[in-house]
């Protein structure tokens, strides 16, 4: 009971500092105890959160949805600060990243989310490839003309070197990016037909002749499915 107050207290606590400094501190992704009204409890990684309903994956990797208007006052919080920050950064819709799985011959998938970066390289013998999948909650997205859809990848630092990133789907390549900095973060841009059809989006991502470390969501900075507002021209 204590550790639930002294969360609450906490989640407070954040946001308030969040509205103060107008940059929120709290992270999505992360497994926390949830409240209902009535006071029961259960424990949940956030995925994604519209007006009206919260989409959740339990300890098992299940994925369920619960209506807003059922929890506390402090998850209510808890979750605008969420969509807050998301409206500073531009971001109208995140779609959460199911899992990742690495194909090299040289590191499996667990050494690599250990290490916190996936070495990406067109040749099998000093990189490998990654695949992604993504999950869309409820209907496709309507997505504006104006608006951008991107998938943003954000590389480990490692000497400067620059190489290319092509993203795949159906086989297809959907979209690139040349010249990808290392220790950066940037956006490849998707066709708006990526969030159309099944719920689950699945890409493959390949690189150049350079080799260049994709980082991980086990490093905090894993591969995000954005759509994005319309960039601002500057006065």
């Amino acid at each position: 009971m204590r550790d639930s107050q002294n969360m609450g207290i906490f989640l407070k606590s954040s946001f308030a500092l969040a509205l103060l400094t107008g940059v929120p501190s709290v992270e999505a992704g992360q497994t926390r105890v949830w409240h209902y009204t009535d006071g029961r409890t259960f424990t949940a990684e956030y995925q994604w959160s519209n007006q009206k309903t919260l989409y959740l994956k339990d300890r098992k990797g299940r994925e369920f949805q619960v209506e807003l208007g059922a929890l506390s006052n402090a998850d209510l919080e808890y979750t605008r600060g969420l969509r807050a920050q998301d409206n500073a950064e531009g971001i109208i819709y995140h779609a959460p990243l199911t899992w990742e799985e690495y194909r090299s011959k040289k590191i499996t998938t667990s050494k690599a989310r250990e290490l916190g970066y996936y070495p990406i390289n067109s040749q099998p013998s000093s990189g490998g490839s990654l695949r992604l999948q993504f999950r869309r909650f409820g209907s496709p997205p309507s997505i504006a003309e104006n608006q951008r859809v991107v998938l943003r990848v954000t590389t480990q630092a490692r000497g400067g070197t620059r190489s290319t990133i092509r993203v795949q789907s159906g086989g297809k390549t959907i979209g690139a990016v040349k010249g990808a900095p290392s220790g950066a973060s940037f956006d490849i841009l998707l066709p708006p037909a990526v969030f159309q059809g099944s719920e689950s989006i699945v890409f493959d991502l390949t690189g150049g002749g350079d080799t260049i470390l994709v980082r991980s969501t086990e490093s905090g900075a894993g591969p995000r499915l954005l759509i994005l507002k319309p960039k601002q021209n500057s006065p």
